[in-house]
């Protein structure tokens, strides 16, 4: 499991700020040198490392990360290019469906204005797609340079934005990191990192910088809170295991990103799991809905954690919010001694909602929580399950609110506690009998588990149940009129 340390270099004199100034831009140069051969196509990486090795003064590694840094562009941008066309395509599927069902002039206008700039999108991403190419990359950041045009930011302010950070892959052969090596000595940590000055051997000039890591003590117990990230890096020293080293520049700071992999300091254990039970875990933009299930998935209780602020706080202080209800769904999983189960998320931005929906999506940090969750579970041992999301909170809603009077949050982490274990969640009889007659039967049986759910949300929808309170209020008029 990857886990990325943050430092800062401090007591930077200014002779060492400026080679880690012209190490990063000439680092850069290399990387966009090297982005635009490899989309030219027209030479090999190894003779674009050598190449770069040449030109700006590089050693073979520091050329090797520089491209390696470029391919990952290239890499994430053609997937990005794919995702934005599924996306697309599905908007335009959508689209036209509501245009068949429009009647009124200033709908179908409205749709059709839509429609056109959605196959506009859609085109340009298939373009690029057919000839495997990538929309326009600018370096530094699109909004910077249009300030730049602009006038609104200086030349010099420019060039920090687009020169502004140092990247260095890890080696266990050469002792960790052999550009930028994390040293200790008389027990203070130091970044020694090898500059583009050579000496009478034509090795690198390298220079030592000392290097703060997070280590916060508390001022009532005098006891670290938190993990104890400095140990861990010092730990991880110890064994000689390779650590990638990124440096980056930002108001006049230099912090130091450190990515070690942690399952090489110990070995994880599973010691909560299904024997004792689950808790199935419902992810939504202000917190999580836990319901605790027995070992035969039998339901036992349920709770909401919710945090408001995940939804208009600042970054910084989300990714806290994120840990801490993390930490806390392990804590209660530890005390019932079993496992738990979460959705496997992947959402898509590939439907048009409305904007006050589409801000919330936006500041939705699932990845986060989830992220959180996961690997905060698997460092205390929790068993983790994850499962297709399909329908849970349909089939929440319909089966298990009325039944066990639970919210649609909860209800839905009940299914998805039962989806763990193995269960297939068939459609009731009740909801068959009430929602189709006996021709519709016939058709309903063959259909798969997720589709009789799908029509059966349908059926309900028309009736008046569209949104999950008016189902909840409303259930038994709303079967009442169906029979």
């Amino acid at each position: 499991m990857k886990v990325t340390v943050r430092g800062i270099l401090i007591n930077v004199s200014k002779d060492a700020e400026f080679e880690i100034n012209r190490l990063m831009t000439v680092f850069s140069s290399a990387k966009r040198y090297g982005f635009n051969r490899l989309i030219e196509g027209n030479m090999k990486k190894g003779e674009i490392e050598k190449y770069i090795s040449k030109k700006y003064g590089l050693n073979i590694r520091q050329s090797k990360d520089a491209l390696k840094a470029a391919s990952q562009i290239i890499a994430s941008q053609k997937k990005l290019v794919k995702e934005y066309y599924d996306n697309y395509s599905k908007k335009v599927k959508r689209i036209e469906k509501q245009l068949k069902k429009a009647k009124s002039k200033n709908k179908i206008n409205a749709l059709t204005k839509k429609l056109n700039k959605r196959k506009k999108k859609q085109q340009f991403y298939k373009n690029h797609i057919d000839s495997n190419t990538i929309p326009k990359v600018i370096f530094g950041g699109r909004k910077n340079f249009i300030k730049r045009c602009k006038g609104q930011i200086t030349n010099e302010e420019w060039k920090e934005l687009r020169d502004n950070n140092y990247y260095s892959r890890g080696d266990k052969t050469k002792g960790g990191n052999p550009n930028l090596r994390i040293i200790i000595k008389d027990n203070m940590t130091f970044l020694e990192i090898s500059t583009l000055n050579k000496d009478k051997r034509n090795w690198a000039i390298k220079m030592q910088i000392p290097l703060y890591l997070p280590q916060k003590l508390s001022k009532k117990t005098g006891k670290i809170n938190g993990r104890n990230y400095r140990q861990m890096v010092l730990d991880y020293l110890k064994i000689g295991e390779a650590y990638k080293v990124e440096l980056i520049k930002r108001e006049g700071k230099i912090y130091v990103h450190i990515t070690i992999d942690e399952s090489k300091l110990r070995e994880y254990k599973e010691l909560y799991t299904t024997d004792n039970g689950i808790i199935g875990v419902d992810t939504n933009p202000d917190g999580f809905a836990l319901t605790r299930l027995d070992k035969n998935a039998n339901y036992k209780n349920s709770t909401y954690l919710k945090q408001n602020e995940l939804l208009y706080a600042r970054s910084n202080k989300r990714n806290n919010l994120c840990g801490e209800l993390a930490k806390e769904v392990i804590e209660i999983a530890k005390a019932e001694g079993c496992a738990i189960s979460i959705e496997d998320l992947k959402f898509k931005n590939d439907r048009d909602v409305k904007s006050k929906f589409a801000r919330i999506r936006d500041q939705f940090t699932y990845r986060k929580l989830l992220s959180n969750l996961e690997s905060k579970a698997r460092r205390e041992g929790v068993q983790v399950i994850k499962v297709k999301p399909q329908y849970t909170s349909k089939i929440g809603l319909y089966k298990y609110s009325h039944q066990y009077g639970l919210n649609v949050h909860e209800s839905s982490a009940l299914v998805i506690g039962r989806r763990a274990f193995g269960y297939n969640e068939k459609v009731p009889k009740l909801l068959k009998d009430k929602l189709s007659t006996e021709k519709e039967k016939l058709k309903f049986n063959k259909e798969n588990n997720w589709k009789q759910w799908s029509i059966i949300s349908k059926k309900i929808k028309k009736k008046g149940g569209e949104k999950p309170g008016l189902w909840q209020r409303n259930r038994k008029y709303i079967l009442s009129i169906a029979s």
